[in-house]
């Protein structure tokens, strides 16, 4: 893969880990689904993996109704009942992989380690732990962001070995059990189809590109 064809899958997957961050770290306001209705960003991720497909589907099938403006206020109640609480989804590594199933646990301190490996500090006033699906998606976001942006193939390698680390040890461990949850406890075609289209991409990135990068 040459260097502009490397730039340009950085692009794509910052892209799309840009977006599924959002949906977990993001209230969807009327403003949010609208921009997402706009963008090409959904229909360019058919065709990859089945989970994806089924996800995208689903999304587009709220995003693309004539009564966004009318559902909103529901999703808005969902995503509190979903993701904030006060009986929510548990949203954190620790909590799918430790032996006590609790927040902060070695996962979370590990996680934060990956952060610092990276040069990324962690905003000590966040509401939550570091182990939070949104905030591991921002840092792959981060990750392909820095990726793109190199210049010297030993930075880049770098990086890259970064992202494959990350997914290996921790991404890839708990995504689609978190994700299985979110889909089974969720009422809403939006939130159902969050869960698949995460499960599905983060799946399809690593088995077709971040698991390869060591081979």
């Amino acid at each position: 893969m040459d260097h502009d064809e490397f730039q340009q899958l950085m692009k794509a997957r910052e892209n799309v880990y840009g977006l599924l961050r959002c949906f977990f770290l993001l209230e969807p306001t009327e403003e949010f689904l609208k921009a997402l209705r706009e963008e090409d960003i959904l229909k360019n991720l058919r065709g990859y993996h089945p989970d994806l497909d089924k996800g995208v589907d689903l999304i587009s099938e709220v995003v693309g109704s004539p009564e966004l403006d009318q559902l909103s206020p529901g999703l808005l109640q969902e995503f509190t009942r979903l993701f904030v609480g006060p009986v929510p989804v548990p949203l954190y590594e620790s909590v799918y992989r430790s032996e006590s199933g609790l927040l902060m646990q070695q996962e979370t301190f590990s996680v934060r380690a990956k952060y610092l490996e990276a040069g990324v500090v962690v905003n000590p006033e966040n509401s939550f732990p570091d182990d939070h699906i949104g905030a591991e998606l921002e840092f792959v976001f981060y990750l392909c962001q820095k990726a793109g942006q190199a210049e010297d193939a030993k930075m880049r390698d770098a990086l890259m070995e970064m992202q494959y680390r990350f997914f290996q040890e921790h991404l890839i461990t708990w995504v689609s059990p978190l994700c299985d949850r979110i889909y089974a406890e969720a009422e809403s075609s939006y939130y159902k189809g969050i869960a698949q289209a995460t499960k599905g991409f983060v799946s399809w990135d690593y088995q077709e590109f971040v698991s390869h990068f060591l081979d």
